[in-house]
Parts: structure tokens; sequence; C-alpha cells
């Protein structure tokens, strides 16, 4: 075969081996448990993140070293973050009402009154009931079908 030949053809992607499927978590599991031995709890503040973006960059260099091309690989990262946008809202929402509850003094007043009607005994069967009754009321209103 001739060399032009070689180089017109588009080159196929090839599957990740074992190593290349392990090497970003392992990657990722040295640096966060380093972070966490070296910061502590202080870790969270950002050491993490940046142990998560490495592993991640490692990962993408193993993608783009076994021939896919960057615009399949973006593709697929928008493809992804498309189907958990709804779940990122809904979980925004979540956090934005929490957050009011508690400035407004809300979640404390809950918690102050229900400690007084709920006897310990019976926490965990009271927390069960509860957490039941309030998914049969919400149902499916909080999921998206696509």
């Amino acid at each position: 075969m001739r060399e032009t030949d070689r180089e017109s053809r588009p080159k196929q992607p090839r599957e990740p081996s074992y190593v290349d499927s392990l090497l970003p978590l392992v990657i990722l599991a040295v640096l966060v448990s380093g972070a966490v031995v070296l910061f502590g709890v202080d870790a969270m503040a950002g050491p993490l993140q940046v142990a998560m973006m490495l592993a991640g960059m490692v990962a993408s260099l193993i993608i783009l070293k076994n021939g896919h091309p960057w615009e399949s690989i973006a593709e697929a990262g928008r493809r992804g973050v498309s189907s958990v946008v709804s779940a990122i809202f809904i979980l925004l929402a979540v956090g934005a009402l929490i957050g009011t509850w508690n400035m407004a003094g809300t979640i404390p007043t809950l918690v102050y009154y229900g400690l007084g009607i709920i006897d310990p005994n019976w926490f965990y069967v009271t927390a069960l009931i509860v957490c039941a009754v309030t998914s049969i009321c919400i149902g499916s209103s909080v999921s998206v079908r696509f």
C-alpha cells in the first residue's frame, strides 16, 4: 500500500486497554488521598477539585491517544451534561429552598417542635412514614422523561 493511501484514510479509534481504563481512577484515588493527607478537612476548599480536574485531563489525553477526534469527545460531553441538566436545576431549586427556610428560621422551628412531638423511640419509624407520605404526594412530578 502506498504512503498516500494510508494518509488519506481516517484513523479508526481503538478501544481502551485495561490500563487506559484504570489509570484515571488510580490517579484520582492517589490525588484525593494525598490531598486529604496533606490538607485534612481543608482539602475541600480546592485541592480535591484540582485532583478531579487532573484526573479528567488524564482521561482526556487517553481518549485522544486512542484516536478519538476532539469533536466527538466534545459532543459526548454535551450529551452527558444535557441529560442531567434538569436534575441539576431541581437540586439548585431545593438548595435555594433549604437556604431560604434556614435563614427564615423555618428549619430550626420544625426541629424544635418536632423533637417535642416525636418520641425518640419512634424516630426512625416516624422518619420512614414522613418520607413515604412525601414521596407518594410528590410522585413523579420532579422527574423528566425524554
